[in-house]
C-alpha cells in the first residue's frame, strides 16, 4: 500500500452468479443507483449539468433515499441534491408509467419545499426546486427527450414564476446525438467501458469490475434482501395476530380490552377489525 492510499477492505469472496448479476446492473435500475450515488456528489452534478443544460452548475451535497417526513405520508427520495446557490433537486428513476404521475411529481415538490423553510421565514426565501422524473418509456407520449414543465397566466405566454420546475426525461428517447441521450444511453448502460460520461463511468467500473467494489454491490444487495424477508415475516405476523383477533371476535366471549391484550395488537386495531364483522 502506497503512502498516503486508504487501505482497501478485505475481500468477500464473490459467487460466479452473483458476479453474473453484477455484471448486468445498470443504474436505472433503483437499488444500483442509490448504492452508487450515496453521497457521490460528483455523479450527481454530473448529471444534472447535462439535464439541465448547465455546465458551471456546481452541487454541494447529495443523497440517496433521503426521508422526509409528512403529516399523514412520508417519501423516501431516490437522489436529494443543493447546489451552491441552495437549489434544491430530486432526481427519481421510475420503471412504471404509475410512478411517474403528475401528481406524485406535485407531491415530491411540496415536501421539498415544507421542509425548505425554517420557522419564521419569509416565503420569498423558499428556494428554487427542480423535481426530475428519468423514466423507462415515454409516459408524456409527444416524442421529446426532455419536457419542461412550465405555468403560465392564463390568456397569455407569460410564465408564472415560483420558482418550482417539474422535468421529465425520456428513457426511450431515440439517439439525437445529445448530451441528454448520452445520459440516458449511460443510465441503460451495464458495460462502463460503453459510457459516455467520465464520472458515472469510473463509479459503475468500480462496483462492476474492481473486487471490493463488487463486494460493497454483494453487500448491499445481501441487506436489501433480508431486509424484505424481515418485513415479509413481519407482515406474516402481523397477519396472523389478526386473523387470531377475527376468530375471538367471531366467538364473542372476551370484551374487546381483553382481545387487544392477548394478541398484542392494539386496541385501535381491535375495534377497526370489530367493525368489519
Amino acid at each position: 500500500m502506497t503512502r498516503g492510499s486508504r487501505p482497501r477492505r478485505k475481500v468477500k469472496k464473490i459467487s460466479m452468479e452473483t458476479r453474473e448479476q453484477i455484471k448486468q446492473l445498470s443504474l436505472m435500475n433503483n437499488a444500483f443507483m442509490n448504492l452508487a450515488l450515496e453521497d457521490n456528489i460528483s455523479c450527481v452534478e454530473e448529471m444534472l449539468r447535462v439535464i439541465l443544460s448547465k455546465p458551471d452548475l456546481v452541487v454541494k451535497t447529495a443523497r440517496t433515499q433521503k426521508m422526509f417526513q409528512g403529516f399523514r405520508r412520508s417519501i423516501y427520495l431516490d437522489i436529494y441534491a443543493e447546489d451552491s446557490k441552495g437549489t434544491r433537486y430530486n432526481i427519481e428513476i421510475q420503471q412504471s408509467n404509475e410512478g411517474a404521475d403528475p401528481r406524485r411529481a406535485r407531491f415530491h415538490m411540496g415536501m421539498v419545499d415544507v421542509h425548505s423553510l425554517k420557522s419564521g421565514q419569509d416565503f420569498r426565501e423558499l428556494p428554487e426546486c427542480y423535481v426530475i422524473f428519468i423514466t423507462q418509456e415515454d409516459v408524456l407520449r409527444r416524442g421529446k427527450t426532455i419536457y419542461t414543465i412550465h405555468k403560465y397566466i392564463d390568456g397569455d405566454l407569460e410564465v408564472f414564476d415560483d420558482g418550482s420546475h417539474t422535468i421529465y426525461v425520456n428513457g426511450a428517447a431515440k439517439d439525437d446525438g445529445t448530451d441528454l441521450w448520452k445520459l440516458i444511453h449511460d443510465l441503460h448502460c451495464a458495460n462502463a467501458d460503453e459510457m459516455y460520461f467520465p464520472r458515472l463511468s469510473a463509479r459503475v467500473k468500480y462496483l462492476k469490475e474492481d473486487e471490493e467494489g463488487m463486494a460493497v454491490v454483494s453487500d448491499y444487495f445481501e441487506e436489501l434482501q433480508a431486509k424484505a424477508v424481515r418485513e415479509a415475516e413481519k407482515k406474516t405476523a402481523k397477519q396472523e395476530k389478526e386473523n387470531l383477533v377475527l376468530n375471538l371476535l367471531h366467538l364473542g366471549k372476551l370484551t374487546l380490552e381483553e382481545i387487544a391484550s392477548c394478541s398484542g395488537l392494539t386496541l385501535k386495531r381491535v375495534q377497526t377489525l370489530a367493525k368489519t364483522l
